[in-house]
């Protein structure tokens, strides 16, 4: 109905569109004035949403070159002194969600506080205006438009994007970092080759992630049924686990859980030791509601860890158990505080205690839910054994993003403004660090500005006229 619908809409528009001149040209320098036919022509289609106005350019065959949007976009005075405003439709550099212009959408863009995307105006003043631009490839857009509904008979549609993007600046070419750091007496860069992608490693059973299983030192008939029932689920279920805030491999004793995962090298970490409590009341055919208590583990490497694992939270919820489990609690997570949300330079903890004490209790406090089902049954001394995936999701983030979208739409575009801050001083680190013969790429921010001011001085030393760097850069950051 939808498809039905827009292309009724678009075969009435290109007729209306269509009523011009009989003694229309193909040329635009050969084109008789406009009537007020040509005016309504035009005025229908400036007045389109950008996704249509590019839907009759494909229908027409008419190109128009980037740099006509580009005219619009900056006409429609979006953004303020110091931006840079043209179009773009699509994602630039990487896709990411997070960011406005790393994500397809509205095609003006707003770039040099942040990055922001805009709609066209609709103002056919202003698309008259930037169709007249000198020397714009292929002549008046609007002219071309007009000329193709005439012959629309004998047009060719085009399938790909109407619009002729101009190429992107040709990329740096990679740092030679090896000379570099030698030259500076750092250490050389570490690099890892790692063929199986992160999220995949729990799916991966290595010779290393066996000795690690038996290296966990649970009894023997226990620890035999989990190796084989581990290799089994894993090798038989590449895409166990593909949601979720957590996931790991539940391992239910009956009367307890033990959860798997894997660590950044693949290799098997318990992540989670679950006790389960008689059940709240006794349960039906379906099933019976009980409450449950778990320790959350990481790997360590402390003197104090038991097993290569120590604690780092806590878990207490519960569980409603029958053909699948699923779990709603409340999750402290000791390794995380409010020192994780600054960043140590522009923004600081309080110097409160009490303050800092709230931030931190609710940097740790988070609601879960999620469930977990049995693949594989085993028994050990009498007692059944399952395995199969358990996945969890997070709450808190969830209920602020829904509870406050204007406040999350707010930091979106703080967050935009940041990265785009943070990208401009890195060029103009790189800038003025390549003055010196440093290639600031190889370092990290605060290493290349110690790099740079160390040459500055020798240079200054032989020749009191050099300029010292970093002086466009806002404060004494830079110096120190």
């Amino acid at each position: 109905m939808t498809n039905v619908f827009t292309y009724n809409i678009y075969a009435g528009l290109i007729a209306t569109l269509s009523v011009v001149p009989a003694n229309a040209q193909d040329s635009a320098g050969d084109r008789a004035p406009r009537n007020a036919h040509d005016t309504h022509a035009i005025s229908r289609w400036t007045q389109l949403p950008h996704d249509r106005q590019i839907l009759v350019l494909q229908s027409l065959g008419v190109t128009v070159p980037q740099a006509f949007y580009d005219c619009v976009c900056r006409a429609a005075g979006y953004g303020q002194s110091g931006t840079s405003q043209f179009y773009h439709p699509d994602t630039i550099g990487d896709y990411d969600a997070r960011y406005s212009c790393q994500h397809p959408g509205p095609p003006c863009i707003v770039s040099g506080y942040g990055c922001s995307r805009h709609d066209l105006p609709s103002d056919t003043d202003t698309f008259e205006s930037c169709a007249k631009i000198k020397d714009l490839d292929g002549g008046n857009p609007l002219d071309n438009i007009i000329t193709a509904l005439a012959d629309r008979a004998n047009r060719k549609g085009l399938t790909g994007n109407p619009v002729v993007m101009q190429d992107p600046p040709p990329a740096d070419a990679p740092p030679d970092c090896t000379d570099q750091r030698a030259l500076a007496g750092v250490d050389q860069q570490q690099t890892f080759v790692n063929p199986v992608p992160p999220e995949r490693k729990i799916f991966a059973v290595s010779d290393r992630m066996m000795e690690q299983l038996v290296a966990l030192e649970l009894p023997p008939n226990l620890q035999q049924a989990l190796i084989k029932t581990v290799t089994h689920v894993l090798a038989n279920a590449p895409n166990l686990i593909p949601v979720g805030d957590e996931k790991d491999l539940r391992l239910d004793l009956d009367f307890a859980e033990i959860g798997l995962t894997a660590d950044e090298n693949g290799d098997p970490v318990i992540s989670e030791f679950v006790m389960k409590l008689p059940e709240m009341a006794d349960a039906d055919e379906w099933g019976g509601v009980g409450f449950e208590v778990a320790i959350a583990f990481e790997r360590s490497d402390d003197d104090t860890a038991i097993a290569g694992h120590k604690p780092k939270g806590y878990k207490f919820g519960f569980t409603y158990e029958g053909k699948v489990e699923l779990k709603y609690g409340i999750d402290i997570d000791l390794t995380r505080s409010a020192s994780d949300f600054y960043d140590g330079e522009w923004q600081q903890e309080s110097e409160y205690k009490v303050v800092r004490f709230i931030e931190n209790s609710l940097a740790d406090f988070d609601f879960y839910y999620g469930g977990a089902v049995d693949v594989l049954s085993t028994t050990v001394n009498g007692r059944k054994v399952s395995v199969g995936p358990e996945v969890t999701w997070k709450l808190k983030d969830r209920v602020a993003h829904w509870a406050f979208p204007d406040m999350n739409e707010a930091l979106d575009n703080l967050l935009d403004h940041q990265k785009m801050w943070e990208e401009k001083r890195a060029g103009m680190i790189r800038k003025d660090a390549a003055k010196f013969g440093i290639d600031a790429r190889c370092f990290s921010t605060m290493t290349a500005i110690r790099l740079t001011q160390e040459a500055y001085q020798k240079r200054l030393a032989l020749d009191p006229s050099t300029q010292r760097p970093f002086a466009n850069l806002t404060g004494n950051r830079a110096s120190r």
